[in-house]
């Protein structure tokens, strides 16, 4: 056995760290040169990292969820008798092999090619390998990097399309086509479930242990159930459940609504169904804080706790911009400035993303809800007083970003003297992308040091 520290590259000229967004193999795991193995999210971009020599998986040194600095060590692999690839020794120059500065040039150029339209399996990689990652003819499905990407953030089953491209290869636009066609999305090979309630098709993940303390994340307004991937990644890798739905008018769900109490229809259901008797801790971002008050306020006993991050209803001032904005946005140029007011951090949605994201918009679904959630004089909703009595019942804490853009962090001063709050020094309006590993350590229970 030859083991090798393999450590975060260096995918771009200002890149400074990345975040785990996924690993693509498991510890135990052969692969080969060419084949994707972990997914990161840079300041720019979401990026596949393919293997530059083939070899084994032997330890994971950084879970999803992560954020590594450039030159940190991210895992173990074996690299057996062939030649030293990685980039994590120093000396790894010995008979002719490149050096930690060239392979992290060489991973350059490798994840760049894995996102053109034209690539094709790479040397060595197994025939017929099923990835679904990164390459023209994996599974042996033709589709562009694009289209497999755009389909996998919107739930829909590639291999059920008609590629128009070249030899049949499914492109980006027959994506599209495919959502506006209303494509089947029970066959969703992205990890998305479907809970059938009495108001339409709720659509969620459920990642971690089936019988482990059980977290569900609601979004807030314009989002869907991905803005939690890297805290569901920390609460799994911690041995919890993390269910999150898509709440109505948003992403993959089927119910529509243009009234704030809306966004709360189905959900009594939902968790009957998919979380049958278990106690349920509830966190809620942003505008989803009115259905998480709302839920707790009715589903007596199964509400353990109450977590609200950047809730809405607390305080009358918001960026009614951002709101009408994400309802109208026409553009990916448009979107992008909207977006930049959420997070302290760089801006990190692909091209691809953020087109998605306008096709969406372009629905109209959040027309009637961005007009009953707030006007040119402020919020039109408060959960000052059921909060209030909910924080009698049970644990309620609140999480505040003190660079919060869209709504202002001195609106805590009118919480219930009973709801503990949290003041997150390096966040925005999204303490769950800017300090993930700091949320955590909130919403888990206490570590026993005795």
């Amino acid at each position: 056995m030859t083991v090798r520290v393999l450590k975060m590259p260096q995918l771009g000229e200002t890149m400074v760290d990345g975040l785990v967004v996924s690993w693509l193999i498991e510890v135990g795991q052969s692969f080969a040169r060419g084949q994707p193995i972990v997914e990161f999210e840079t300041d720019k971009t979401v990026v596949e990292y393919p293997a530059l020599g083939k070899g084994l998986l032997v330890e994971k040194l950084a879970q999803e969820g992560d954020r590594v600095a450039v030159g940190a060590p991210i895992g173990k692999v074996d690299i057996g008798a062939g030649p030293d690839w990685t980039n994590g020794e120093a000396g790894a120059a010995d008979d002719g092999q490149p050096t930690s500065g060239q392979a992290t040039d060489s991973a350059r150029q490798a994840a760049a090619t894995s996102l053109k339209p034209d690539s094709v399996p790479p040397t060595g990689a197994p025939e017929g390998a099923d990835t679904d990652r990164g390459r023209s003819t994996y599974g042996g499905i033709r589709a562009t990097p694009l289209a497999r990407r755009l389909a996998r953030e919107n739930g829909i089953d590639i291999a059920g399309l008609t590629g128009t491209g070249r030899r049949g290869r499914i492109e980006k636009t027959d994506v599209l086509a495919a959502l506006e066609d209303g494509v089947d999305r029970a066959t969703a090979t992205d990890g998305t479930l479907f809970a059938e309630v009495a108001e339409g098709q709720i659509a969620y993940t459920d990642v971690g242990p089936k019988d482990g303390p059980v977290y569900l994340l609601l979004h807030g307004y314009s989002g869907d159930k991905s803005a939690w991937a890297a805290l569901a990644a920390g609460l799994k890798n911690a041995g919890m459940r993390a269910v999150a739905p898509d709440l109505p008018g948003h992403g993959q769900t089927t119910i529509d609504t243009e009234r704030v109490e809306g966004l709360e229809a189905g959900l009594a259901a939902f968790v009957e169904q998919v979380l049958p008797g278990r106690p349920v801790h509830l966190v809620a971002h942003s505008l989803g804080a009115v259905a998480a008050v709302g839920l707790a306020s009715k589903a007596a006993g199964r509400a353990a706790e109450l977590t609200l991050i950047a809730p809405a209803g607390i305080g009358r001032d918001i960026d009614t911009d951002f709101i009408q904005g994400m309802a109208n946005a026409g553009s990916a140029g448009e979107l992008t400035h909207l977006l930049r007011r959420l997070s302290v951090l760089p801006l990190a949605y692909s091209d691809v993303a953020l087109q998605a994201i306008v096709d969406q918009v372009r629905r109209g679904r959040l027309l009637g809800l961005a007009g009953n959630a707030a006007s040119t004089t402020g919020q039109k909703v408060d959960i000052l007083r059921p909060l209030a009595d909910l924080s009698r019942r049970m644990r309620v804490r609140v999480l505040i970003g003190l660079q919060d853009r869209i709504i202002p962090a001195h609106h805590a001063t009118a919480l219930p003297p009973r709801v503990a709050t949290h003041y997150l020094a390096q966040s925005g309006h999204m303490p769950q992308w800017d300090q993930v590993r700091d949320v955590l350590d909130l919403l888990l229970p206490p570590t026993d040091l005795t």
